[in-house]
């Protein structure tokens, strides 16, 4: 397809991990359709994610049916006027980089002149052939994972003749977010150059968190033999959580973050020597921003949401609890050298 100036649709609603495995992806196509207007239909809670990484002109955010996010009021208003842009934006291409129900309608709505994606459901089908490729995508049995989700997301947008820009998420921060988050460790009275390590106990679901003693115990641990200073992240709803690590710290050298912006979780990630967190989505972001991760993941084999780059540990095991606190200390210690031989060499 030609790289003149098009209207191109790019439907991709999902989480952070999966956003941020798209932005590969994402900044490629954006390099090869420079001139041409791209919007991205994502959820709601990815929307600063793709803003922060500059690789759209507008993105529209959709509640997603599986979290019931779509009955709430504000993103009930906010989903109507998109139904209405969608219809009436004469889109040249659409890409549907990630499907299932929400994208299926978004692209039946929109009607653009060609399509590109995973989903098989022909042009005009209507309601039905929705719902006939929603049952074929339950009972196709997919074959085991072999390819990365990030370097899949690259390999659908062959077809366009999209090259490669980058193969691993990359995320600048943004100013007023630098700014807020070194007048919030000024605060604190961080000096120049202390370490900083960050623990992120979250995580999606109850199954996928690491055991919070064992979080406070390597921060405790990171204090006493390198004199860190430790950030403690917290979602909306883990705000105890982020309290009760604290306090199992020494006094004075844990600041807990609850419920920072997506802008402002980066900004405070980009400036950690390490992280240490659950595998979910604010490891990929820390991980975007050049920040060195250690993730605990309750998987045995290599899956296709990895974190990507040398500069990352995944510590894994098939239940979370049967991975010891010893394995998830050396790897971070074996990462804070592998960062500081790397600074002394560049010097």
């Amino acid at each position: 397809m030609s790289s003149d100036s098009l209207n191109i649709l790019i439907v991709h609603i999902a989480g952070l991990t999966q956003t941020a495995l798209a932005l590969p992806a994402l900044r490629s196509l954006r390099s090869h359709f420079p001139q041409s207007r791209i919007t991205i239909v994502s959820s709601t809670i990815a929307a600063d994610l793709l803003k922060l990484a500059e690789v759209a002109d507008e993105i529209l955010p959709l509640g997603r049916f599986k979290y019931a996010e779509m009955i709430k009021p504000r993103t009930l208003y906010r989903g109507a006027k998109i139904w209405n842009e969608l219809r009436n934006s004469n889109y040249d291409l659409a890409i549907e980089l990630k499907s299932g129900p929400e994208s299926a309608i978004v692209l039946q709505l929109a009607n653009p002149r060609s399509r590109l994606g995973q989903s098989r459901v022909s042009k005009g089908r209507g309601g039905l052939g929705i719902l006939a490729e929603r049952v074929r995508q339950i009972l196709v049995q997919r074959p085991p994972v072999h390819i990365h989700l990030a370097h899949e997301y690259l390999k659908l947008l062959e077809p366009l003749n999209v090259r490669p820009v980058e193969s691993e998420p990359r995320l600048t921060t943004d100013r007023a977010a630098d700014a807020l988050i070194e007048k919030l460790l000024q605060k604190h009275r961080v000096q120049l150059g202390e370490l900083l390590i960050g623990v992120h106990p979250g995580a999606g679901g109850s199954r996928q968190r690491w055991p919070l003693e064992r979080f406070a115990s390597i921060a405790s641990r990171m204090i006493n033999n390198y004199g860190a200073r430790i950030l403690v992240f917290a979602g909306p709803h883990e705000s105890g959580d982020a309290k009760k690590l604290s306090a199992l710290l020494p006094a004075k050298r844990a600041i807990t973050i609850e419920s920072p912006k997506l802008a402002e979780f980066a900004s405070a990630a980009a400036r950690l020597s390490l992280l240490v967190a659950n595998l979910s989505g604010p490891a990929h972001l820390a991980a975007a921003v050049g920040t060195p991760v250690v993730a605990v993941s309750a998987t045995s084999n290599p899956s296709a949401e990895d974190l990507l780059g040398k500069r990352h540990e995944q510590i894994r095991g098939s239940h979370l609890t049967l991975i010891s606190e010893e394995e998830v200390y050396e790897a971070a210690c074996r990462l804070l050298k592998m960062n500081r031989a790397e600074f002394l060499g560049a010097r």
